[in-house]
């Protein structure tokens, strides 16, 4: 189950980089992300718009960097890094067209084979003091 689980947090990313129309597979209809701002709706059409119109509109060039998963009954624990280029403003910083690297640190529920709950400390501070460097 462990394998299973890592595997389906690993699909998320792909889909959520990728194809977002696939997120309905990955994630439940009750899907909560409670790092997402206010205002979005659960499941998969919460998480594509999170997405697409969020972080897709201030970054380019996305992939992530996975340095450490572990898994244990329905959790998973992801320790990653987003890395992407900043082609769109954000907090009022202007686009500047950097690389920028984010670490995170994500932990998924996971329910009927389908993530179901997520929370995620990133390193915001120093994603932005990267975006407002020179």
């Amino acid at each position: 189950m462990s394998e299973t689980n890592k595997a389906l947090v690993r699909r998320y990313y792909a889909t959520a980089l990728g194809d977002l129309a696939a997120m309905g597979e990955v994630v439940t209809e009750q899907f909560v992300d409670h790092h997402f701002p206010p205002g979005l709706p659960p499941g998969p059409d919460g998480a594509r718009r999170f997405f697409r119109d969020i972080l897709g509109s201030v970054f380019s060039e996305m992939r992530i960097e996975y340095e450490e998963m572990i898994a244990e009954e329905d959790k998973v624990v992801c320790q990653f890094a987003l890395h992407a280029k900043h082609t769109g403003e954000f907090a009022g910083i202007a686009a500047r067209g950097k690389e920028i690297r984010c670490p995170a640190i994500s932990i998924f529920r996971v329910a009927d084979g389908k993530l179901a709950e997520a929370w995620e400390i990133a390193d915001v501070a120093g994603l932005l003091e990267q975006m407002k460097s020179v």
